[in-house]
């Protein structure tokens, strides 16, 4: 399959490249009859006019040496052609990254510390880049200091909902409220801030732990650190290291075990204290006995934030007062 793979690619750049350059061997016959026919029509021209006494060969000599000139400048031009395809090329490459459009920078930001977080969902739409429909009128309400567990089918718009709640996406249709608020006019990165996400795209990046920790906010002191790291259970992995917190991860988390990598990315979304907390399938490939001791950490009544998890484990119902079924897009239980 590799060996297969290689071979297109390669073929679809020779193709690409014989193209190119048969637009510069084109361009360089046509510079090569060009000057055929300057030159030719040049001794032409002079030849008669000086055979007629109309010009003498001095005047002749002249006008040849500048007729040369502007073939050489012309011969020129065709040759750099190339750079300038070149150059052409690769602005459009940098364009297809640079000219997306970027998230906007700008809203209100009326949220504290201090105040609970209600988010609301009304009548809410979004579609996949095929233009499926992948959420359909959903509305939900999700109350401070309440823990929701959110269950269906695979394919049935979860992981969307939970993107939409976050800000990660935005919906086509209908209106997130957050405190009475439209999210369409707070400012994304002030509300990301009061969130924190343990999604299926959230790993390690290369650095020390630390900064996988704190995402490099010094804000972040080392005693809430520390209370991030007992629990979650990193305490024991963060002792074995002969760096400690300065232990370098490698991207993705390679090189260190799986589950340490989940306790990574679930310590990266507690050590700010967010006001909701979206956790999308967390404890998978866990012990039983870690499992339990993180669920009740993670919907203690004793933190202030509303839990959001998507899971199929039936464990979370004990520790989840409310129960959010999704099915087709739609939601069709809540209590």
């Amino acid at each position: 399959l590799a060996l297969e793979k290689n071979d297109k690619l390669v073929v679809n750049y020779l193709q690409a490249r014989e193209s190119h350059f048969r637009i510069l061997v084109i361009q360089f016959i046509q510079m090569i009859g060009f000057k055929i026919l300057v030159t030719g029509g040049l001794l032409l021209i002079g030849g008669i006019l000086v055979i007629n006494q109309q010009m003498n060969i001095g005047q002749f000599v002249a006008a040849e040496i500048i007729i040369l000139l502007v073939i050489s400048s012309v011969e020129k031009l065709i040759t750099g052609l190339e750079s300038i395809y070149d150059m052409l090329t690769a602005l459009e490459k940098i364009a297809q990254v640079v000219d997306k459009d970027i998230e906007a920078q700008t809203g209100s930001e009326p949220l504290d510390r201090d105040t609970p977080l209600v988010v609301e969902l009304h009548e809410i739409n979004y579609s996949g880049v095929n233009g499926k429909k992948i959420l359909q009128d959903v509305s939900l309400t999700l109350q401070p200091g309440e823990n929701y567990i959110v269950q269906g089918p695979q394919g049935s718009g979860k992981t969307t909902l939970l993107r939409l709640i976050a800000g990660i996406y935005q919906p086509e249709s209908g209106d997130i409220y957050i405190n009475d608020r439209t999210l369409r006019s707070i400012h994304l990165n002030h509300y990301r801030s009061y969130v924190g996400q343990s999604l299926n795209e959230e790993s390690p990046f290369e650095g020390t732990l630390w900064k996988n920790l704190t995402f490099g906010d010094t804000s972040i002191s080392e005693k809430d650190v520390q209370w991030a790291l007992e629990n979650t259970g990193l305490t024991k992995f963060v002792k074995s290291q002969p760096e400690g917190l300065e232990t370098i991860i490698y991207p993705e988390g390679k090189q260190i075990p799986y589950t340490v990598t989940k306790k990574i990315v679930l310590a990266r979304s507690i050590i700010r204290k967010p006001k909701l907390l979206i956790l999308k399938d967390p404890l998978d490939h866990f012990s039983e006995e870690e499992s339990t001791n993180l669920m009740q950490f993670l919907a203690g009544k004793e933190h202030s934030w509303t839990l959001l998890v998507v899971s199929q484990n039936p464990k979370w119902k004990q520790y989840c007062n409310h129960q959010v079924l999704v099915e087709n897009g739609r939601v069709i239980k809540k209590d």
